[in-house]
């Protein structure tokens, strides 16, 4: 019986956080294809990434996979392998779930400044999402719903503004795979590239680190979860 219930609880999660991701990804991949058409390079926009439709940005096939396998293995595991190693161990095993905008830097005007904001405006595209789910948890307090439509219109788009935000501050992380890694590739002279390339080589057992080892995970979660909660509270202060 309690089996069951968690597969449903499992279930329940998934139907939830499902069009969360679509639209995080969605937005992140709409945001650097614009970042890079404003910086002129008009690629991304010439394949299709250049719109809001969530088929253009996201592997569903990927997507579902991820969120099955990692809240299933979860739920039927408990607590004998913690869900950061299954998201680790699904991010290492190459499980897709983002289509990765096509983006030429050669054709930037300006090379090194188009590259920096192109990486940058995923992470942007997310922060905006997140602003926008709490003007839509404005507009549903002021809507008057039936109680059960506003709790779970409420937990969708809390999930919304937490999962966004979330994604955005990690992928500032100057470290691949994230985009921030790829700020890197553009800030530092050529003489200092190849530090890029040894954050590329040793990049997983970095992640390895700041996300288990003792001391260093506790604060590397702490300063995300506390930077996630100021932005939040930011948010709120503007639109209530």
């Amino acid at each position: 019986m309690t089996t069951s219930n968690n597969l449903m609880q499992v279930l329940n999660l998934i139907a939830t956080l499902f069009p969360v991701f679509l639209l995080v990804f969605t937005f992140k991949g709409f945001f650097q294809a614009l970042a890079a058409k404003l910086m002129g390079d008009s690629t991304a926009e010439d394949e299709g990434f250049l719109t809001l439709n969530p088929l253009a940005h996201v592997d569903i096939a990927g997507l579902s996979i991820v969120l099955i396998v990692f809240f299933l293995l979860g739920a039927l595991l408990g607590e004998k392998i913690p869900r950061g190693i299954l998201f680790i161990m699904l991010i290492t095993l190459g499980v897709r779930w983002t289509i990765p905008v096509p983006i030429n830097d050669n054709n930037f005007k300006n090379y090194r400044l188009g590259g920096i904001l192109t990486a940058l405006s995923g992470s942007l595209g997310n922060f905006v999402l997140a602003f926008c789910a709490t003007l839509a948890i404005k507009a549903v307090f002021a809507c008057g719903f039936p109680r059960y439509a506003l709790v779970s219109l409420l937990e969708i788009l809390k999930s919304l503004m937490s999962v966004a935000i979330f994604f955005g501050l990690l992928d500032l992380i100057p470290l691949p795979p994230f985009d921030g890694g790829r700020i890197l590739h553009y800030v530092l002279p050529y003489s200092q590239q190849h530090i890029v390339a040894w954050l590329e080589q040793y990049a997983l057992y970095i992640l390895l680190i700041l996300f288990f080892a003792p001391g260093v995970s506790t604060l590397f979660l702490n300063g995300i979860a506390t930077l996630g909660s100021l932005i939040e509270h930011l948010f709120f202060l503007i639109v209530f």
